[in-house]
């Protein structure tokens, strides 16, 4: 009796190298994955936020209480036994001022605008010196600009002395701001023209 032998059929390989590859893929796919997944969450928890406090914002506008719609505020429910903030449109755009904060939906250039439009045409005397007053020694990227708007309002009101004082103390209390230390200067130099 001969034997014959049969060849096994040849099948082809991927060489380990290349499956090595390809699980690396997958891995940093999986991650990138995971990544962008826990992105969009926190991204949606923010814009969720953002419209809760533009909706609290726009409330204190409508009502003609400026200065809560800029700042925000809080109110103390008995029920809960908790504060309860009521966002302003400051709030809205610190949560995204950051660079990564992205992409910024359209209601940050609402809150801006709106932020604009309070400090140059809506705080009275008395909403300017209350937001200086309650946010001095506070972090607040608008106490340059209301401090500046407090004094013209000085100024509008015919209270001169008032005005120099304020427009004197620019450039002690916001050494870092050249614009803001300018634009008192001219103010102050308004002031004294004939």
């Amino acid at each position: 009796m001969t034997v014959t032998s049969v060849a096994a059929p040849v099948v082809p390989t991927t060489p380990p190298l290349r499956r090595g590859w390809q699980r690396s893929g997958v891995i940093i796919l999986i991650f990138v994955a995971v990544l962008g997944g826990a992105y969009a969450l926190a991204w949606w928890d923010a814009y969720q936020l953002a419209q809760q406090y533009m909706a609290d914002a726009d409330a204190s506008f409508a009502n003609g209480d400026y200065l809560n719609a800029l700042a925000g505020y809080e109110t103390f429910d008995a029920q809960a036994n908790r504060f309860v903030t009521h966002g302003g449109y400051t709030q809205v755009e610190n949560i995204w001022r950051h660079v990564w904060a992205w992409p910024k939906p359209a209601l940050v250039a609402v809150a801006r605008a709106r932020i604009d439009e309070i400090i140059d045409h809506r705080l009275t005397i008395a909403d300017a010196e209350q937001f200086v007053q309650k946010n001095t020694g506070r972090p607040n990227a608008y106490m340059g600009r209301i401090f500046l708007r407090l004094g013209e309002l000085y100024a509008q009101a015919g209270d001169l002395i008032s005005a120099r004082d304020v427009f004197n103390e620019i450039p002690d209390l916001f050494p870092n701001d050249p614009g803001l230390i300018q634009a008192a200067a001219t103010r102050l130099q308004n002031l004294d023209a004939p």
